[in-house]
C-alpha cells in the first residue's frame, strides 16, 4: 500500500466525455506536472482535459500508469480540471454500464461534481445520534439488505436517524423538496450532511450525502449505511439510456462494501421483494392509512356529466377548503363504455382497455387482441367515448360548481392560490400543490387499464402521493375519492381492507407468469438503427424477439447476464439506436 501511494503517475488512461466513443485512450503526464508535484493529485476518477482529434475535451482518469504500447507516442494531458468520482464509484459505474448497456460517459457525468472542485476540504465531525428504540428499525439495519413496508402516512424520519447513527450515510429520496428538508434537519442535529447536487464534496470529505436518483453514485468516504425512501417511486429509474435504477445500484454497492442497505415503501416493488424479505409492520397503522380512500362509481346516478361528475363528488367538492382533481389525458389512448349499460369495454383475453381505431373493430391496447364492436355484458353495439380532456372537464366543472377552476399541467409554471380553491389537471397537480383536504381521481380506470405492465403499481403510487397530501397537516386529515366503473376490482377490495401484502404477492406471481422483471428481463429497441441491430441479434438463440410494434422491438431473456452479453456482442449500427433495459414505462 505504501509503494502504491509513492508511485508517481507518468501515464494515465482516460475515458473521453463523448457518448459515441466507447474506447479509452492513454495520455502522458507532462514533465512539469511531475516536477511541481501536480501529478501526485491525479487519481482514478480525476477530471482532466485532453486533446481528442482536433479539439479539447473533458475526460476522466480510469487507470494510473497503464501498460501502453511502446511504439506509440502519447499526447500530454492539457489540464487537471477537478476532483471526480472515487475509484470505488468508477468500478460501480463499469458494473452499471454492463448491466444496462449504455455509454460509460453518461454515468461518469452523473457521478461528477456540477462545478469544478479543486481541493477537498477536511470534513467537520458529526454529532453522535443514537439508534431509535424501535425493534423493526433495529432489525432493518442489522439485516443486509432489508425492506420495510411503511404505511403512506408512516413516519420515515426514524429510519433516517438510524442511518446517520451508523456513520457516514447515503440517503435517497424521490423529490428535491424532501432532499432539502431532510438535509436541513440533519444539519440541525449536528450531522455533517450535504445535498448531492449542491455540496458534492461533502461525501469525499467524510459526511452524509442526501439526494435523488443521481446520488446513488455519490463518492462518500467511509460509507457506513445506505437508505432509500419510497423505493416504489419511478423517479429512481433513469428514462434515457442507460436506463439504470438507483435501487439496483445501491444493492450492488452495499454488497461490495458489506454495509446495511434499507429500503422503505408502502408498496414494495416485485423487483426488491424478489431479492429481499419484507419486514413485518403494524397492520392497524397500515389499514388506517388506506382508510381515507373512498371508491365511487360515476354511474351511481344519472347526473354524472360525461361520466365524471356524480352528485356525491360534487357535494364533496363544495364542502372542501382546497380540492385537487386529477385527470390524466395524454397520448391518443381512448376509453370506451357501452352506451346501453355503461360497462367499460375491456379485452376478454387480458382485461386491458380496448379502443376503436378503425370502423367496426375493437382493439386491445396492450396485446393487440381484436373483436367486433360488441359489449361483452349486454351485447350492445353502441359505444361512447369517455375521454374528456382537462380543458373540457374544467369548463364542465366550473359550470356545475359556479366558481372558477384552475388548470394545472406540466406546462404550468406558477399557481395563484387566491384565484380559486379547486385545481384540476394532470398528474402534475399532485406535485405542484403541497396540500389539500380533498383529492379526486376523476377517471381512475385510465390508470388501472393503462397500456403498461406496471399499471397497477403506478396507480397505487399515485394513491400514496394523494394520501400524503391530504394528511400533510397534522391538525387535519382529508379524504381521497377514486372514481371507477370497476368498483368491484380486486385492488379496491384490498385497499379497503388495508392489506397491500396480498396485492404485492399477486403482482409478483403475475410477473413470474409473464416472465417480466424481476423474473425475466426485457430490452426495448427503437430508432432507425433498430431493424439492422435486431437482424444481427437473431443469431443469439437464448433471446426471444418480438415485434416490431410501431417500430419498437421487444427482446426478452430469463437472465440479465445473458441479455447484456448478447447485446454487447452485436455491433451497433451507424443509425441512431436506443436500448432501454427493463424500462419503467412499457
Amino acid at each position: 500500500m505504501e509503494g502504491k501511494k509513492k508511485s508517481i503517475p507518468k501515464t494515465v488512461r482516460v475515458i473521453p466525455d463523448v457518448p459515441a466513443v466507447s474506447k479509452e485512450f492513454d495520455y502522458m503526464v507532462p514533465d512539469e506536472w511531475i516536477e511541481s508535484g501536480l501529478a501526485l493529485r491525479l487519481r482514478v476518477g480525476s477530471l482532466v482535459r485532453v486533446q481528442f482529434r482536433h479539439r479539447s475535451i473533458r475526460g476522466w482518469v480510469s487507470e494510473i500508469n497503464p501498460q501502453s504500447e511502446s511504439n506509440v507516442r502519447l499526447q500530454p494531458l492539457k489540464k487537471l480540471s477537478s476532483e471526480g468520482p472515487s475509484e470505488e464509484v468508477v468500478s460501480l459505474i463499469r458494473w452499471a454500464v454492463n448491466r444496462w448497456h449504455g455509454p460509460i460517459s453518461r454515468l461518469m457525468r452523473t457521478a461528477s461534481p456540477p462545478r469544478m472542485v479543486k481541493t477537498i476540504r477536511p470534513g467537520r465531525p458529526s454529532s453522535e445520534v443514537p439508534m431509535p428504540a424501535d425493534e423493526t428499525i433495529a432489525r432493518a439495519f442489522s439485516t443486509n439488505p432489508a425492506i420495510v413496508r411503511v404505511p403512506p402516512t408512516g413516519d420515515r424520519w426514524p429510519y433516517i436517524r438510524a442511518a446517520v447513527s451508523m456513520g457516514n450515510a447515503l440517503i435517497l429520496l424521490p423529490t428535491s423538496s424532501e432532499v432539502e428538508i431532510v438535509t436541513s434537519r440533519l444539519k440541525r442535529l449536528g450531522i455533517n450532511a450535504g445535498e448531492y447536487n449542491k455540496d458534492w464534496s461533502v461525501g469525499l470529505s467524510g459526511g452524509t450525502v442526501v439526494g435523488n436518483r443521481s446520488a446513488a453514485f455519490a463518492s462518500i468516504k467511509d460509507l457506513a449505511a445506505i437508505l432509500m425512501i419510497d423505493e416504489h417511486d419511478e423517479s429512481f429509474q433513469e428514462e434515457s439510456s442507460p436506463t439504470w435504477h438507483a435501487r439496483d445500484v445501491l444493492l450492488e454497492r452495499a454488497r461490495r462494501k458489506s454495509i446495511p442497505c434499507v429500503f422503505t415503501s408502502p408498496i414494495p416493488t416485485p423487483e426488491v421483494r424478489h431479492q429481499i424479505a419484507v419486514l413485518p409492520t403494524e397492520r392497524t397503522q397500515e389499514k388506517k392509512a388506506w382508510s381515507s380512500i373512498r371508491i365511487i362509481d360515476p354511474r351511481e346516478d344519472s347526473s354524472a356529466m360525461g361520466g365524471l361528475w356524480p352528485r356525491s363528488t360534487l357535494q364533496a367538492l363544495k364542502s372542501a377548503k382546497r380540492s385537487l382533481v386529477v385527470l390524466n389525458r395524454t397520448g391518443r389512448a381512448r376509453l370506451l363504455a357501452c352506451r346501453q349499460c355503461g360497462e367499460l369495454v375491456t379485452c376478454t383475453e387480458c382485461g386491458s382497455a380496448m379502443q376503436q381505431l378503425v370502423e367496426g373493430v375493437l382493439e386491445c391496447s396492450r396485446f393487440g387482441h381484436s373483436r367486433p364492436v360488441l359489449c361483452s355484458a349486454c351485447l350492445s353495439t353502441s359505444m361512447k367515448n369517455l375521454r374528456l380532456g382537462v380543458t373540457r372537464a374544467s369548463e364542465e366543472l366550473e359550470a356545475l360548481m359556479n366558481e372558477p377552476v384552475t388548470q394545472v399541467t406540466k406546462e404550468t409554471s406558477t399557481v395563484d392560490f387566491r384565484k380559486s380553491r379547486i385545481y384540476l389537471g394532470t398528474e402534475a397537480v399532485l406535485h405542484r400543490i403541497d396540500w389539500a383536504d380533498l383529492i379526486v381521481f376523476a377517471d381512475f380506470d385510465q390508470e388501472l387499464l393503462a397500456k403498461r405492465y406496471r399499471c397497477e403499481e403506478q396507480a397505487l403510487a399515485k394513491l400514496v402521493k394523494a394520501i400524503r397530501l391530504v394528511h400533510h397537516r397534522t391538525d387535519h386529515s382529508g379524504s381521497v375519492i377514486v372514481q371507477s366503473r370497476q368498483p368491484n376490482n380486486d385492488l379496491f377490495k384490498l385497499i379497503s381492507e388495508g392489506d397491500l401484502e396480498v396485492w404485492c404477492d399477486k403482482e409478483s406471481r403475475r410477473r413470474e407468469i409473464i416472465k417480466y422483471p424481476p423474473f425475466g428481463h426485457i430490452a426495448v429497441l427503437s430508432g432507425p438503427g433498430s431493424h439492422h441491430f435486431v437482424e444481427d441479434l437473431r443469431s443469439q438463440k437464448s433471446l426471444e424477439i418480438l415485434g416490431p410494434n410501431q417500430d419498437v422491438w421487444l427482446v426478452k431473456s430469463p437472465r440479465i447476464e445473458e441479455l447484456s452479453e448478447a447485446l454487447s456482442k452485436v455491433r451497433r449500427p451507424k443509425e441512431r439506436l436506443r436500448i432501454a433495459i427493463d424500462p419503467v414505462r412499457f
